[in-house]
């Protein structure tokens, strides 16, 4: 399975606990982190955060999605890719390995 080091957890969005976050670690994810996040057209209602491997860059070893189900909604963010991975598809597998089949 091309997915299977990769880590998927629903949460909650530090901010506001009643918007929901999935967090994907990507299989580099070792050690300490730093925080980061991906620009995303005006007026999508989600947010990309990313975790970096070096505190200057490095790899991206961790994405944190707030509001996936606006992320999925918005075209505009059909071609966001993350070290070669769609972003888009990576919300969806994470769906169905936590058996959410929408978020509220």
């Amino acid at each position: 399975m091309e997915f299977e080091n990769f880590k998927f957890s629903l949460t909650e969005y530090e901010l506001d606990e009643t918007v929901p976050e999935i967090d994907i670690d990507f299989p580099n994810r070792i050690g300490p982190t730093y925080r980061g996040e991906i620009e995303l057209p005006d007026g999508v209602q989600s947010i990309l955060f990313t975790e970096w491997t070096k505190f200057s860059g490095g790899e991206i070893c961790s994405l944190l999605v707030v509001d996936p189900e606006a992320f999925l909604k918005a075209p505009e963010l059909d071609d966001i890719e993350v070290n070669g991975y769609n972003v888009k598809e990576l919300i969806r597998v994470a769906y169905r390995r936590l058996n959410i089949e929408r978020l509220v």
